[in-house]
């Protein structure tokens, strides 16, 4: 259970509380272990007797205690629901918090499917198992002993039975309680991939229907909701068949008890009626814990292995750390050179292994304010050679500098004010535009906002909606094309003002018109900044100061337009099948 004594680090501010529910809830026990004692004064000098006076004080005595009982019960049920909904909101909060502390190679690794389960599932699971260790932990191990102790005291003759109904009981959990827990875990893993399956395919819905893959997909989520099937109806029948067992082997004990007390009640063997039906109840007292803890323990497995779920995801370390003694740089002093040297790149698979390098021995300077491009075809390299500007991956070999400085001696949070990059994916949040584009930095002014608007070629359509810049925006913004979204996407970028501005093939979407304007307005806006376009199409780099031709992870040619259509077999080539054979460039962007 090393999981749930982590969790008990979060309690240290609430000690108190928790000492007093289980204060509460022995003084529950004790008046109901009280209230069965007085059973055998009750019938033996009570109404056996014919004592009226005794009669009444003793069931007033036992109306009291089980008024205590049921009143520490219910204040012990307060703070157990107190401590589990708190320590679900520590995890979610907490886990949440460390999520976004992630690189992206941590998300390279972890399926967006997996982290919804451990954030709702498994938070869930261990909610449910503090709730019910708070309330049943201690009850049933102290109901025991007193029940023993009590047993011992007034029917000795009994013990025997008191002892093997117990050996019974144990003997069962321990053949159940570990099939249980493998049970749960294999759940929870299958629950897992069924997740995965059903958020990917409701990601990807509208490829589904073009395609007509309904049948597909459904075949899919049954073969894995089949896989988790198993696990949980087995997981689920022995919780429910454990609880008749003991009541079984309770009742069992019980009618025992009732034979061979009713034989010794008879033969006047020192054993009175009151004394055995006392007894039988110190016998419900052992079998009704034991029960107790049968309910409690598959919550108990159940949230240990959530618990240490979610302590995977919280021990993760994020791939990208700043340094200690991280530098920062001021974003208006920052002239925008970038200098690669002898830069080498492989991703990370998950079990800690290398991939073939994605680049290799990049070496290159960008000038202050120079508007270059990364040209070639998809698995070039492009990406990932711009995703290391911002650290968003480290190198593995050489450096990457901003103004001489190695972006690694940097602060992510002050580089990426410095850098602002418009990713591949053009994704939007829900909301507002206004609050979209200003993603970055909610606090710059409207006219900022909306001269960025107009850069990326936004500010017509948005300001055409009713709302305009309160209009709504829908879950990653599917309420707007494709093409607007990037054109968004670039102008939240663009609100940003950074001074080393990436766009990752975000004008793919556009036709050549508006990527051509949008291209022209960028730079007015800008004031200078060093600007970075990584595109597969020539237009989209044509008229930039340098293009860097990319294959295979290496950079194979460096030139302007006409310097690398005059040299470069590849460059030609590409250009004549995008843009066709025997025109002029510069004709055809100005078309």
């Amino acid at each position: 259970m090393k999981a749930f004594a982590r969790l008990l680090t979060y309690y240290k501010p609430y000690r108190a509380r928790l000492i007093f529910s289980q204060v509460l809830l022995l003084i529950s026990a004790t008046c109901s272990m009280g209230a069965a004692s007085l059973t055998g004064r009750l019938i033996n000098a009570g109404i056996i007797a014919g004592d009226g006076e005794v009669l009444i004080e003793t069931g007033m005595w036992m109306l009291v205690l089980a008024a205590c009982a049921g009143i520490c019960m219910a204040g012990t049920a307060y703070l157990a629901v107190y401590f589990s909904q708190g320590t679900a909101w520590a995890l979610r909060t907490h886990i949440y918090k460390k999520i976004q502390t992630y690189s992206f190679a941590n998300f390279d690794h972890l399926r967006t499917g997996n982290l919804l389960v451990r954030l709702s599932a498994d938070i869930q699971n261990v909610n449910f198992a503090i709730m019910y260790a708070v309330m049943l932990l201690l009850f049933g191990p102290f109901m025991l002993v007193v029940s023993f102790v009590l047993s011992i005291l007034f029917t000795p003759q009994l013990v025997w039975l008191m002892v093997i109904t117990t050996i019974v009981i144990l003997v069962l959990m321990w053949f159940i309680v570990p099939r249980l827990f493998r049970n749960f875990i294999l759940r929870q893993k299958r629950l897992d991939e069924v997740n995965n399956t059903m958020q990917e395919n409701l990601a990807g819905m509208r490829v589904v229907k073009a395609f007509v893959r309904e049948d597909l997909e459904i075949a899919k989520f049954r073969k894995r909701a089949e896989a988790m099937r198993l696990p949980a109806f087995q997981a689920a029948f022995i919780i429910m068949l454990l609880n008749p067992l003991l009541q079984m082997v309770g009742a069992a004990a019980r009618a025992v008890a009732i034979w061979i007390g009713g034989e010794q009640v008879l033969a006047s063997a020192g054993l009175q009626v009151g004394t055995l039906i006392t007894f039988t109840q110190y016998l419900a007292q052992v079998v009704t814990p034991l029960a107790l803890m049968a309910i409690l323990v598959p919550f108990i497995l159940r949230g240990e292995n959530s618990a240490q779920r979610l302590f995977e995801i919280y021990d993760a370390e994020p791939l990208v750390k700043d340094k200690e003694n991280a530098q920062k740089l001021d974003p208006e002093q920052v002239r925008g050179e970038i200098a690669f040297e002898n830069v080498t790149f492989a991703f990370r698979r998950p079990d800690g292994e290398l991939d073939p390098p994605a680049l290799k021995n990049i070496t290159l300077k960008i000038k202050p304010g120079q508007r270059v491009g990364f040209l070639g075809a998809t698995g070039a390299g492009k990406s990932a050679l711009v995703n290391l500007i911002p650290r968003f991956y480290d190198v593995d070999e050489g450096r990457i500098t901003i103004d001489g400085v190695d972006v690694r001696d940097l602060e992510q949070e002050n580089l990426r004010q410095v850098v602002g990059i418009a990713l591949q994916e053009a994704v939007l949040f829900q909301g507002d535009l206004r609050f979209n584009l200003k993603f970055a930095n909610p606090d710059v002014d409207d006219e900022v906002m909306e001269a960025g608007a107009k850069a990326a070629d936004a500010y017509g359509f948005a300001t055409n909606l009713p709302e305009k810049w309160d209009a709504p925006v829908s879950r990653r913004g599917y309420n707007f094309s494709g093409g607007q979204r990037q054109r968004l996407s670039m102008a939240r970028s663009l609100t940003a003002q950074p001074r080393i501005l990436i766009l990752d093939d975000s004008t793919s979407a556009l036709d050549v018109a508006t990527e051509s304007r949008v291209q022209g307005n960028i730079p007015v806006h800008t004031h200078g900044a060093t600007t970075i376009y990584v595109a597969q199409r020539i237009s989209a780099v044509i008229d930039l100061d340098q293009i860097y031709l990319l294959q295979n992870g290496e950079i194979v040619d460096t030139g302007t337009h006409e310097e690398l259509l005059r040299r470069s077999p590849l460059y030609h080539e590409i250009f004549e099948s995008q843009l066709g054979a025997g025109v002029t460039a510069g004709a055809e962007v100005e078309e």
